[in-house]
């Protein structure tokens, strides 16, 4: 774990990390939304590597505001 990742940890925030995930099933987006739904306002919800067209769908939905993009390396895709 890196120093960042405990920063967010510390300060009430959950992260959903997809990295390798073609394609997120329902499932995963039910914890994602019930994590933002269960979390103190201040908390923040975010998603790592979050597949395309999952993030499309949430978007057509207007369900992507709750949740922020997890920063990735530099380099590295999100």
């Amino acid at each position: 774990m890196r120093a960042s990742d405990k920063k967010y940890l510390e300060e009430g925030h959950v992260v959903f990390d997809f990295t390798g995930v073609e394609q997120a099933n329902v499932g995963d987006l039910a914890l994602i939304l019930t994590a933002r739904l269960h979390s103190a306002p201040d908390d923040n919800v975010w998603v790592r590597s979050l597949p395309q067209r999952t993030a499309r769908i949430l978007e057509y939905l207007r369900l992507d505001h709750l949740f922020l993009h997890y920063p990735e390396d530099e380099g590295q895709p999100n």
